[in-house]
């Protein structure tokens, strides 16, 4: 869950992911305190052995001596004898392994026992320092839950990462992205072009400047009902150990089954599901290892769209996979969004996935160098994009 905490932040997966953490903390503490009661009581009665042979032994010594049958010497040899049984018997019973270490080396069961209490007080500390973070943060601002549909625009905005304050990314920049439209984002490394897709899912805000969807400000808009209808598709398929059905219900916990399967059809990923021997109920594994990585995309695909999503923004998910998955992921995507209801953004560096998308962004140095058609780039011979594509820059395949 760790490894995917970012997609689950943009998709707002939290939820879902929240009451499953608090059942498995429910029965952990259920099963602390049955633990620590069966604990206690085999301490108890393990003490309670001791002090008892303790007491019976000096009273049947005693007994025994009065009458001259044994010697005090004699009565102390057996007194030790069974003490001491009967207390690695009670630690036996208290400690079961470490008794073990207890037995072989007594400063190593010190240590034993010194390793376990450090481990509680750095989980108590580390539990402090997360329940003392503020929880004022950008995230929390804006209350507003209008449509997220329209045109996507950027005005005069300009960004740095927290990290890297004096490093500027996004350098009063202007962009408007037309509802219904199919966008490429490209450029170079460090060019920008990721850093819009995060902006717009206000995962970070920016410095100054707006961003608007559909003439509301986003920094005024609740995050979580923007990310509800934002759907993200990764570079890397952040699929959970769970079933088909399960991971592409995920996306909306209020989906029925119908809706999955018909998600399903519309990402083109019914048929291979079907073809699988448990069919929707397959577990994909850990990190989907179970399927191939174009099954994989194609089931985010699926995730994304069974949300009430009217931005579909896809982040280099086709830059991981071979031409064949490449090319059924590209038909998915064109079949998912033909009928111009959803504003497509796609982050690549693929000439293939650019072709296929109606209007070319290029970001170079935080601003937006030129835009228009594939064809349109390629002839403007003296171009940011006609040089990075005849320069070997970007992938062909």
């Amino acid at each position: 869950m760790l490894s995917n905490i970012r997609l689950i932040r943009a998709m707002r997966l939290d939820t879902v992911f929240e009451q499953r953490y608090e059942k498995t903390v429910e029965h952990a503490l259920k099963v602390g305190v049955q633990g620590s009661l069966v604990e206690g009581c085999s301490y108890g009665v393990a003490s309670g052995l001791i002090y008892a042979s303790e007491a019976l032994l000096f009273y049947i010594g005693a007994v025994l001596i009065s009458k001259g049958t044994y010697t005090y010497l004699q009565m102390l040899q057996v007194l030790n004898l069974v003490v001491f049984t009967v207390s690695i018997a009670s630690q036996l019973m208290i400690f079961g392994t470490p008794i073990s270490i207890f037995l072989l080396h007594p400063l190593a069961y010190r240590c034993f026992t010194a390793e376990k209490i450090n481990r509680a007080l750095l989980a108590a500390r580390s539990m402090n320092r997360l329940l003392q973070l503020p929880s004022d943060t950008d995230e929390s601002r804006g209350v507003l839950c209008p449509p997220v549909e329209g045109d996507v625009c950027f005005s005069n905005v300009n960004f740095s990462y927290p990290e890297r304050p004096e490093v500027p990314i996004l350098q009063n920049m202007d962009l408007t992205i037309r509802h219904g439209e199919n966008v490429a984002i490209v450029g170079t490394s460090g060019s920008g072009k990721s850093t819009v897709v995060s902006l717009l899912q206000r995962l970070y805000e920016p410095e100054s400047g707006s961003i608007t969807i559909g003439h509301h400000d986003l920094s005024r808009t609740k995050v979580t009902h923007l990310r509800h209808h934002v759907s993200v598709v990764n570079q890397h398929p952040h699929l959970f150990d769970a079933s088909i059905s399960d991971n592409i219900s995920y996306g909306n916990s209020s989906a029925s089954f119908m809706d999955v399967r018909n998600a399903a059809k519309e990402a083109m990923a019914h048929d291979f599901i079907m073809g699988l021997p448990k069919g929707y109920e397959t577990h994909v594994g850990e990190s989907a290892a179970l399927i191939s990585g174009g099954q994989a995309q194609r089931l985010q695909i699926a995730r994304a769209l069974v949300r009430p999503s009217n931005i579909l923004i896809l982040d280099e998910c086709t830059s991981a996979l071979d031409p064949v998955n490449q090319a059924a992921v590209l038909e998915t995507v064109q079949h998912a969004t033909a009928t111009g209801n959803r504003t497509v953004i796609m982050v690549t560096h693929k000439l293939a996935v650019m072709q296929s998308c109606d209007r070319i962004i290029v970001m170079d140095q935080g601003r937006v160098a030129e835009q228009g058609t594939f064809r349109e780039l390629m002839e403007n011979k003296g171009g940011v994009f006609a040089s990075l594509a005849s320069g070997g820059e970007w992938s062909g395949e």
